[in-house]
Parts: structure tokens; sequence; C-alpha cells
């Protein structure tokens, strides 16, 4: 795994996984997690799933589009560097519905964190499960947090970062008798198993900037869900279309 990486670069990483400190409204948050992976996906369906879990989806990410979009430089930046210098496997409690659009897409679709530890059951909180095995071949690109931080606060968690965009080759396997033990939200063993081979990713650098008013859309919508109520049908198509319009930055 490279060690390379410049500060900024670092200071991306420990935000994401929610190693904050300070007061800031955007710095503190330490689920920012949630909104930055909610960007990569069409529709709303996983912003509402979240919300359904009782998770809080904080509008403060999205009101400074510059800031966010210079986080996401520096975590992709990261991910060129990084590489896998083994073959490693690791694991990942995925929401079901969140599989669902990775097994369409044949893709990571947002950053995709997996453990070398097992399916851990800090992400048992989900309501409706999937257990992913990934086999990462060497020279994958993704990031060992052990590794390239100098203190990660979650080390027990033995994370590996995969990229969004990278390719998947999943292959869908029975439930073990040991994997239905590992119960979701609800109690309930897990909908599906399945080993996934990760691919190639190219990893582009962003060359233009978006606009401030699809970010403003979104923030009505996590008010919206976060107070239980329905987003306005207008603020979902100006939301979804600016979330097009992200991913697009980095294809």
């Amino acid at each position: 795994m490279n060690h390379c990486l410049n500060n900024a670069e670092k200071s991306a990483l420990k935000y994401y996984t929610g190693d904050i400190s300070g007061n800031d409204p955007f710095y503190s948050e330490p689920k920012a997690y949630l909104v930055l992976n909610s960007l990569f996906y069409d529709g709303i369906s996983t912003e509402k799933a979240r919300s359904a879990e009782g998770k809080f989806l904080n509008p403060v990410i999205l009101d400074d589009v510059d800031r966010l979009l210079d986080f996401y430089d520096n975590i992709f930046s990261a991910f060129r560097k990084c590489h896998a210098e083994n073959d490693i496997i690791t694991y990942r409690v995925e929401r079901f519905s969140d599989y669902i659009f990775i097994k369409q897409s044949e893709k990571t679709v947002s950053f995709t964190s997996t453990s070398t530890a097992g399916f851990l059951k800090e992400y048992q909180d989900r309501k409706g499960i999937a257990l992913m095995k990934f086999l990462i071949p060497v020279g994958t690109a993704c990031i060992s947090m052990t590794e390239v931080l100098d203190v990660y606060k979650k080390s027990e968690e033995a994370e590996i970062l995969l990229p969004p965009f990278m390719s998947l080759n999943i292959t869908e396997v029975p439930v073990s008798d040991t994997e239905k033990s590992i119960t979701d939200a609800d109690g309930k063993s897990p909908v599906v198993s399945c080993i996934a081979k990760c691919g190639k990713i190219h990893i582009s650098e962003r060359k233009k900037n978006i606009s401030h008013e699809g970010a403003k859309a979104g923030q009505r919508i996590y008010t919206a869900l976060n107070n239980g109520t329905n987003p306005s049908e207008q603020d979902i198509t100006l939301y979804c279309e600016w979330k097009n319009l992200f991913r697009e930055l980095y294809l």
C-alpha cells in the first residue's frame, strides 16, 4: 500500500471515517459518509432507506459545493496513489436495497468500506442485509486505513476502502448456516450472500464545477426526510439531476 499521501488526502480519509474534531458544522459531522455516499446513487431511494433506519442526513454537508468537491478531489487523489500490494479478501454487511444497485451496475456505486476482520456487527443496523465477500487482486485501487493514516481510531474495523465505479464480477452463493446468524436491525437473516471479484477502474481528475441549486434542493430533501415528511417533486427532480452531473465529474 502506498504511503505517500499528502495532508489534504489524509484529512479527507479521516473525515470520511468519522475521525473529527471541533465544532464546525461540516467538519464535526461523524457520519458524513451517509450523505457522501448517497450522492452516487440514482434517485433518492438510498436517502429514504437511511432515513427509515433513523439515520440523520446532515444538510450542512451540501451547504458549500466547492468545499464538498474539495473533499472528493482529495479522496479520489488518494485512490490514484494506493493499490493492493497482495491479494486481499475482505467482507461487508451491505444494505440489501443498495446491493440491488451494485448488482445491476456490476460495479461499486459509492465509496465502499470493507473489512479484513469479517462481517462487522457495527453494520448490522440496516433493514435488510446482503453479505458481500470481496476478492481484491494485487494492484487493485484500494486504501488500507491502518497503513495510510498515522492515527486510525477505528483500527479494530481493519478497513479496506474501495472506490466508486470499480467493476465487480458478482457470484451469488447460498447463505451458510453460520451467515444466517448475522441478522439485520429487525433480527432477520441476510437476504443474499455473494462473492465479488474486484476489477479495474479509471479515476479521472475533475475538470469542471457544478451549480449550487441542486445541492440546495438536496438540503431541503434531507430536512424533509429527517422530519418524517415527503420532499417536493420539484426538489427531487432538481437534486437527482444535480447528482447525475456530480457523478459525471469523476467518470
